[in-house]
């Protein structure tokens, strides 16, 4: 499996990762990221441990440690990650591909 990542979920890195060194520090800004992408490899050896959405080609990976959804779906090899959101925002209006 290959990993993709979708300009809106690099966004997402760089807006979190931003917003949390501002308002925390940017070590706790580094361990998050560090975070999502352990998470997001783990993806690579299992790509459907993820949850189904109301679009069946669209999975959540839950969160664990931070309270961060990733959206993701899998396209033949590739992984690809679409967003990442706080679970206190709602999930996006757009689940399309």
């Amino acid at each position: 499996m290959n990993l993709r990542w979708d300009t809106r979920a690099l966004q997402d890195l760089r807006d979190i990762r931003s917003y949390i060194a501002v308002h925390g520090s940017p070590a706790a800004a580094d361990r998050v990221r560090r975070h999502f992408r352990t998470r997001v490899n783990r993806l690579l050896t299992n790509p459907y441990i993820g949850v189904a959405t109301t679009n069946p080609q669209i999975r959540i990976l839950p969160p664990t440690r931070y309270s961060y959804r990733i959206y993701y779906t899998v396209q033949g090899d590739d992984v690809v990650i679409l967003q990442i959101r706080h679970t206190a925002r709602s999930a996006p209006d757009d689940l399309s591909l």
